[in-house]
């Protein structure tokens, strides 16, 4: 490849990658793409992305090319010795164009993998001041070594390895975050009762399996899943001469100002990632025929998502109560077009009180 085409192709490939960073969530596939781009772009044998270990000490193969790269990317680097260690610690690019006569270049990977390294250009990948790792290309087909040129290109597809990095690590963050606060959130709405231990996990159980029967999916399916989870918030805010009895709230939940689907409609409103839930928590306690609470919406005005928790949640307060499967399936399809929405009747009688029924038999 004639170094005068780098510029166009490099910053086509350049392009197509950043385009993919905020599309691909899997990250180890992004970054063998950037290191397979930077191998080609570079016209080189190899290349390699390492990444800062937590201790800083060392840095982990995360990409290994190359006909040895499964035997490298089981390899550490320590930080400060070698070359892509030196560049590690000085945060400063490097180009090698003759390894055997740097002082720098150890050989131990060489020696432990059988590849023979001749060249190398190894660039920091750098957030803001913070080293992330490093890439490296190794050997420079053809006569010449690498060049300024090579390195440009280079310091662009680690800067976008970097950003990628990031972005995981972030969205890891927010989701362990996300996670735990759920959890958080379920096991508060469950200590206002002994027996509601484990009530919004089976609830959310058996609705999304409802759900997935009917065909929801993608955001539909979330917002299902989040406001089966969340179904209950709203007893966080529970007033005086209110009660949870067996499992059931009582008193004065029926006031409109009161009521926990709404109170916990009003609780997640403005969490954006719970936004789509907000249907699912303020009516799952309508009624098919438009005698429930809080708006007395019926049939299909009902969301989707609120009619099946209302089956789902139902039977778990009945099986709390101690009724036999049995005298449930006959509950639930007495409800059926009063209470609850006869379709989903029929998928959990049809799909999951059989289900049940046979795990009861099986004890």
């Amino acid at each position: 490849m004639a170094s005068e085409n780098y510029p166009i192709e490099a910053l086509r490939e350049i392009f197509d990658i950043a385009k993919s960073i905020s599309s691909l969530l899997d990250v180890d596939a992004l970054l063998k793409r950037i290191g397979s781009v930077a191998e080609k772009l570079l016209d080189s044998e190899a290349s390699s992305i390492m990444l800062l270990d937590e201790d800083k000490v060392n840095l982990s193969f995360k990409v290994a090319s190359g006909a040895k790269g499964g035997l490298v990317q089981k390899m550490k680097v320590k930080v400060g010795q070698g070359i892509a260690g030196t560049v590690a610690l000085d945060k400063k690019p490097l180009i090698v164009n003759d390894v055997a006569h740097d002082p720098r270049f150890t050989g131990q990977m060489d020696k432990a993998s059988g590849f023979v390294t001749r060249s190398i250009i190894c660039i920091p990948m750098m957030v803001e001041a913070e080293l992330v790792g490093v890439v490296e290309v190794l050997n420079k087909r053809g006569d010449g070594g690498f060049t300024a040129s090579d390195h440009e290109i280079l310091e662009s597809l680690a800067s976008l390895a970097a950003v990628s990095i990031n972005n995981a690590r972030m969205a890891e963050d927010q989701r362990n975050f996300f996670v735990n606060m759920m959890e958080i959130m379920g096991a508060a709405i469950e200590s206002r009762d002994p027996k509601l231990t484990g009530h919004s996990w089976r609830v959310t159980q058996m609705a999304t399996s409802i759900g997935r029967t009917m065909g929801l999916e993608g955001k539909e399916y979330k917002n299902l899943y989040y406001g089966a989870l969340l179904h209950d918030i709203g007893l966080l805010n529970l007033q005086e001469g209110m009660s949870v009895v067996d499992g059931v709230v009582t008193g004065r939940d029926h006031s409109p100002e009161t009521n926990h689907p709404r109170v916990g409609a009003e609780m997640i409103r403005n969490i954006n990632l719970l936004k789509g839930a907000v249907p699912v928590i303020k009516h799952h306690h309508e009624n098919y025929d438009g005698t429930g609470y809080p708006d007395g919406l019926a049939g299909e005005a009902i969301p989707v998502g609120a009619r099946i928790v209302a089956v789902a949640e139902a039977v778990d307060e009945m099986r709390l109560n101690g009724y036999p499967e049995e005298r449930i399936r006959q509950m639930i399809k007495l409800g059926q077009e009063t209470r609850f929405d006869p379709e989903v009747v029929g998928i959990y009688l049809k799909e999951l009180s059989e289900a049940a029924e046979s795990k009861v038999g099986n004890k």
